[in-house]
């Protein structure tokens, strides 16, 4: 069976959420046999250039790519308040791009197209056009929920207006775009859910964030010092804002105890409003070289989100290196966890204070918490068995009439 990806970013390396759930879904495809090509838009803001990919699996695909300016301008955030598009999809799409997919599909027949992301799906109809075959919506979220959570936690009024309006265009979008898919493939049980209720014409399955857990046998060194970690893209509004939030409200009380626990902040692109608040105590370590060393070095992680959609990637390998996590209900949805058995709750600046409190004091919570989220892991989140449920789902809409 062959099967086209198309993805909003180059997947290489595998380095963030979005690009780990796709390097993981081509290398499952790969592993029962499945011949994989790979259709990338190249964006400005996410630029890799491919002849640095240093990747085992990267030799084994078929790779094409488009390379899009895909900035926020402000001219164009502007003019398009007079139109009813939706500029947080309109910036993916590019009259070239189109011709480039054409050509590979007038040039090549493929079983299955698999959309990643809703970013891609602007070429939904011009693909349709020139393809017969079966057409996947992979949502790694819902993504009009995150521009609402935003606009919820938005207190600049000019900016709410504006939030506002870019959220209703999405949903609007989002919720029009299901309905022409042959099958949606979402994130997690409770993103299925959303999509059943809004097309009971397509076809819903869930496939969660999946790992190679041969990957996360943790052989790393933990801190001799007392430590929180957080680790995340920090040119993510969402992750700001849940950064923002726990420095403001949650560390000033942690440091008040003097009980030397130290706050280390990892990610790309960290704002300045960040680092000049870098001390003994708050250690800013900036984009980091290994991840997964990174996460094993701490004794406890938070994911302090308040706004946001979809499965944080982050908590799933975290929690794989048998850690202890911290994170608001935001940042643990879709996860099929228990509180105080996989992982710690807390939604309020209270609640953060107390179980990080309760972490160092506790004799043996870490080690029960990180052991708990290790075997959640191990049960729900496993490549293999992720890769043979997506080849199942192929085959049952490969045997439906066209």
């Amino acid at each position: 069976m062959r099967i086209l990806m198309l993805t909003n970013r180059v997947p290489f390396p595998a380095d963030g959420g979005y690009a780990i759930v796709v390097h993981n879904t081509i290398e499952a495809l790969l592993n029962q046999g499945y011949e994989v090509h790979l259709f990338s838009l190249n964006t400005t803001k996410h630029y890799i250039d491919t002849r640095d990919i240093d990747d085992p699996i990267f030799p084994k695909i078929k790779f094409y790519q488009y390379k899009i300016d895909n900035r926020i301008k402000i001219k164009d955030a502007f003019l398009n308040l007079f139109s009813s598009q939706s500029y947080n999809i309109s910036r993916f799409f590019h009259t070239g791009c189109a011709n480039r997919l054409v050509h590979l599909l007038k040039n090549n027949q493929f079983d299955i197209i698999q959309f990643e992301g809703l970013q891609v799906t602007p070429y939904l109809d011009i693909i349709k056009a020139n393809s017969d075959a079966k057409l996947i919506y992979r949502a790694h979220n819902i993504e009009y929920q995150i521009w609402k959570r935003l606009t919820q936690q938005e207190s600049f009024i000019a900016r709410k207006i504006y939030l506002g309006i870019l959220s209703k265009r999405l949903k609007r979008f989002e919720f029009n775009i299901l309905s022409k898919f042959d099958t949606i493939i979402a994130i997690s049980f409770v993103d299925q859910h959303f999509f059943e209720s809004l097309v009971q014409s397509v076809p819903v399955y869930t496939l969660s964030v999946a790992l190679n857990l041969k990957k996360y046998d943790n052989e790393y060194k933990l801190s001799p010092n007392k430590s929180v970690g957080y680790i995340g893209s920090m040119d993510w509004r969402p992750n700001i804002e849940g950064v923002d939030w726990f420095l403001e409200q949650v560390w000033p009380n942690i440091l008040q105890l003097g009980s030397g626990i130290t706050f280390h902040l990892a990610g790309k692109n960290i704002p300045k409003q960040f680092e000049i608040m870098s001390n003994e105590s708050f250690i800013m370590e900036g984009k980091v070289d290994n991840a997964l060393e990174f996460i094993s070095r701490q004794h406890v992680l938070v994911v302090p989100l308040l706004s946001g959609s979809g499965m944080r990637v982050k908590i799933i390998e975290a929690m794989a290196l048998g850690k202890c996590i911290i994170a608001t209900s935001i940042a643990a949805e879709g996860i099929n966890y228990q509180h105080d058995r996989d992982i710690l709750i807390a939604d309020k600046s209270d609640d953060f204070y107390k179980q990080i409190l309760r972490c160092f004091t506790e004799k043996s919570l870490i080690h029960r918490i990180g052991e708990g989220a290790k075997k959640l892991v191990e049960k729900n989140h496993d490549q293999a068995k992720m890769g043979l449920s997506l080849i199942k789902i192929y085959q049952d809409l490969s045997a439906k009439p066209i």
